[in-house]
């Protein structure tokens, strides 16, 4: 895609191209651009620094992206250092295998390979710049720990169908944070990024923000020079700007889309930020030079609603997950130069319910009133397969028993508060009542036969009865009473439960260096990609902790292929 195409839906330009550098007026210039300053921005600019290269690093916003408002997970294994002191056995090999089921082929076994042997070092590499990493573990299957367990199976090695080819191991590594502070589990990711970004700036790392990147320019073979970007003429400005986002981020954390009376604090942050966007028309044009090449790591497009109708349609009843710098430029860069782009039409969807545990332990059916799935699976697996083969929609079936006990599992310091209040939400306003599972299915619009032979087959399974065709161990299941079912409402379009989302497309690279690939295989010289702008290890599946893991890994690879004879 090129820049005049009707589906553009980016103010990234056309690329400048001149005969001789000189014709440019440079505001400045270093020996690494890197765009977009998130986890493989950073990673690829402390690479660059022990390298001995210069950087400069231009965020859209103040820096840090979608991984500085995660909660704050890297997916590592193999035998880290973390693991040995939990009692966690894990080896490259073990890791390569699980991984191998969660990739599918969406990158090369060598590379996949060399991303499991690395993790170990990585891991004492992030830890040799202020990364603290604990080996509190919490053993069992959850979506994400209490507040007090920093080492958790972030992923399906514990469902039975994984296991026959991986041992399970815990690779979920968080950030150490305080745990009044990780009850919250989001905006948790400075635990990660931030002793990152005070390393790389102690080493020399000029980091501009609030400036957006346009354009690239290039030289007349082709090659990537350089790039022209904005930025606020005066302080006072970019005061302004910042404080009218300030008050519409504040807005839209105090009153989230589920919260009744929601739209009126949508749209009056919505209003904030139209304010703030007026301003940015006082902004002025900078150019500077890259002397060895420039890294795209601006992150991916959810935050874009044109781009992601165009290339995920069904998505976009989904809950975007990210930051508003998630816009797509980064990918829109590469393609303006001839980059291409795959994979954009694969989403991840995180359909979490678990905890609490009893949701996980009834049934979810499509429709047609069938499972599609073990129920104990990690989130983002249950949400692909609903989306993408079950119309995003998707009905979790319990029972009174099931539903009291799923309170009594988030209750105290059981869960963090955005659980309980998830699962008290949906038992307490959202649940479809009946008497039998035909007056359930006649309320929820399910097809009544099949929910009741899939309710009778699903209780002879929990009775050990009968074999499950997705493998769920019976001790994970529950019978269901037919005279006294609940059904609950968790598709991508569910009010009161939302489904987050997020995009996993990107610029094709080649897989030794990162350089950005065009249509005719041939890498662009001096262009990189990283992180969620590249095709990467979590491309294909999402597991928690793998995309950050991938922006560590992309970023450095991308650094020190420019230290090398490779770039």
């Amino acid at each position: 895609m090129t820049p005049q195409d009707p589906h553009w839906n980016s103010p990234v330009e056309a690329p400048l191209s001149v005969e001789n550098e000189g014709e440019i007026a440079w505001t400045s210039e270093t020996d690494i651009v890197i765009v977009g300053l998130g986890g493989a921005g950073v990673a690829a600019g402390l690479q660059a620094l022990e390298n001995g290269h210069s950087v400069i690093a231009l965020d859209r916003f103040e820096g840090g992206g979608a991984t500085k408002a995660s909660g704050g997970v890297i997916y590592a294994g193999g035998g880290t250092s973390t693991q040995v002191e939990a009692g966690v056995e894990d080896t490259p090999e073990n890791m390569f295998n699980y991984l191998k089921l969660e990739t599918q082929g969406i990158i090369e076994d060598k590379t996949l390979r060399d991303f499991c042997e690395k993790s170990a070092p990585t891991v004492e590499w992030l830890k040799s710049h202020g990364v603290d990493l604990r080996a509190t573990l919490w053993p069992k299957k959850t979506s994400y720990p209490a507040p007090q367990y920093f080492l958790y199976h972030s992923d399906n090695s514990l469902v039975p169908i994984y296991k026959k080819h991986a041992a399970p191991a815990a690779r979920g590594h968080r950030g150490y944070v305080p745990i009044k502070q990780g009850a919250k589990a989001t905006n948790l990711g400075g635990s990660i990024f931030d002793p990152l970004r005070i390393s790389a700036e102690s080493k020399g790392l000029i980091v501009q923000p609030y400036t957006e990147v346009r354009q690239l320019i290039t030289n007349s073979a082709g090659d990537i020079i350089g790039l022209k970007a904005l930025r606020f003429k005066d302080e006072k400005t970019l005061e302004d700007y910042k404080a009218y986002r300030a008050k519409a981020q504040k807005l839209f954390a105090m009153f989230p889309p589920i919260i009744p009376g929601s739209k009126f604090f949508f749209k009056k942050a919505m209003g904030h930020l139209k304010t703030a966007s007026q301003l940015e028309d006082q902004r002025e044009e900078i150019f500077i030079r890259a002397k060895k090449g420039v890294v795209l790591s601006a992150g991916g497009f959810v935050f874009n609603s044109k781009m992601l109708a165009h290339y995920a349609p069904k998505y976009t009843c989904g809950y975007p997950l990210g930051t508003d710098g998630d816009t797509g430029t980064g990918i829109r860069l590469g393609e303006s130069v001839g980059g291409k782009a795959d994979n954009m039409n694969r989403i991840t969807a995180w359909r979490f319910i678990n905890p609490p545990l009893s949701f996980a332990r009834g049934l979810i059916v499509n429709m047609d009133g069938k499972r599609f799935s073990d129920e104990m699976v990690y989130g983002a697996t249950l949400g692909v397969e609903m989306a993408e083969h079950h119309n995003g929609e998707g009905w979790l079936i319990l029972d009174k028993k099931l539903a009291k006990k799923a309170l009594d599992d988030v209750k105290g310091n059981k869960a963090l508060s955005f659980q309980r209040a998830l699962a008290k939400l949906n038992i307490y306003f959202g649940a479809k009542k009946a008497k039998s599972v035909k007056g359930l299915a006649a309320i929820i619009g399910v097809n009544a036969d099949g929910l009741e032979a899939q309710v009778a087959d699903y209780n002879k399974m929990a009775r050990g009865e009968m074999a499950d065709p997705f493998e769920k161990a019976s001790e994970d299941m529950a019978e269901i009473d037919p005279g006294s079912v609940i059904g609950i409402d968790i598709g991508l379009s569910a009010k009161l439960f939302p489904c987050p989302v997020l995009t996993l497309g990107g610029l094709t690279v080649n897989e030794d260096t990162g350089q950005v690939l065009g249509d005719n295989g041939e890498a662009i010289k001096g262009l990189y990609a990283a992180g969620r702008n590249a095709i990467g290890i979590c491309s294909h599946n999402y597991v928690s902790g793998l995309s950050i893991a991938d922006c560590v890994y992309s970023g450095r690879r991308a650094a020190n292929a420019m230290a090398s004879e490779l770039a």
